[in-house]
C-alpha cells in the first residue's frame, strides 16, 4: 500500500507541474523524501522507477538523464514544450530561487548593444556542469561565484561590462545604455563596486566606476 501512495504522490506532483516546466528527478525525489520521511537515495530510486513507467506509457517523455517533460495529445498530434525555454528555466531557477541568468550575445541584443541575434543562448548558472540535450540551443558558463536572488543582477551587469571590449557592438552609445540599465534596475553602486573587486580584474572595476560616474553626470543618460 505504501508503494501505491508513493506512486500516486509522484504522479500528482508531475501532473501539477506547469506544461512548459521541466520535470527533474531530483526535485520530485526531494519532495517525496520530505513528504514520507525517506532517505534521498530511497526516494530517488522510487522516483526513477515511477517516472520511467510514466514515460513508457507515454504520459511524459524523457529528454536527458534525470529530466522529463510533459506531452499532450492534440488534434494535430503530440505537443511538447519548447525545449530551449524549458532548459533555460531549469538553469536559471530552482525551487523559486535564482540560480542563473542570461549572458553573452543574446543578452547584448536585448540590452540594445548589438543588432546581432545569435543562434545559441548563453546561460551563466550554478548548474554549469549540466549535460544539455543535443537538440537545444543553449550554452552554459560557470559563474564567478554562487548565484543567488540577491546577487544575480549585479553579476549579470558586471559580466556584460567585462565582456564589452571584445564583443560585437554596433550601438553608438554602449556605455550610456549600460548606465541607463543600472539606473533602471536600481542597482546599488557600492554593491556593484565591491562585487566587481571581489570576483573580477581591476580593469573591470574601473569600467564599472566609469559607468556609475555617467549616472551622476547630468544629461548623459536622460536622452536614452
Amino acid at each position: 500500500m505504501k508503494h501505491l501512495k508513493y506512486g500516486e504522490f509522484i504522479a500528482d506532483t508531475v501532473q501539477n507541474m506547469p506544461f512548459a516546466a521541466a520535470i527533474p528527478t531530483e526535485v520530485i525525489a526531494n519532495q517525496l523524501a520530505e513528504r514520507f520521511i525517506l532517505s534521498y537515495d530511497q526516494a530517488r530510486k522510487l522516483t526513477n522507477v515511477k517516472l520511467k513507467r510514466m514515460a513508457d506509457r507515454g504520459e511524459i517523455e524523457r529528454f536527458q538523464k534525470g529530466m522529463y517533460f510533459h506531452v499532450k495529445e492534440t488534434v494535430f498530434g503530440k505537443a511538447t514544450p519548447d525545449i530551449d525555454k524549458m532548459v533555460m528555466k531549469t538553469l536559471t531557477e530552482q525551487d523559486g530561487e535564482k540560480i542563473g541568468y542570461e549572458s553573452g550575445a543574446s543578452l547584448f541584443n536585448k540590452l540594445g548593444l548589438t543588432t546581432m541575434i545569435p543562434r545559441d543562448i548563453e546561460i551563466t548558472t550554478n548548474r554549469y556542469r549540466t549535460n544539455l540535450p543535443e537538440r537545444c540551443h543553449i550554452k552554459v558558463r560557470r559563474p564567478p561565484t554562487v548565484i543567488t536572488d540577491q546577487n544575480w543582477k549585479c553579476l549579470q551587469l558586471i559580466d556584460v561590462v567585462s565582456a564589452l571590449p571584445n564583443a560585437h557592438i554596433d550601438s553608438d552609445h554602449p556605455e550610456q545604455l549600460l548606465a541607463a540599465h543600472i539606473k533602471k534596475q536600481q542597482l546599488d553602486g557600492l554593491t556593484l563596486i565591491l562585487t566587481t573587486r571581489r570576483y573580477y580584474p581591476q580593469k573591470v572595476v574601473l569600467r564599472v566606476i566609469d559607468l556609475l560616474e555617467l549616472i551622476n553626470t547630468p544629461g548623459e543618460i536622460d536622452a536614452l
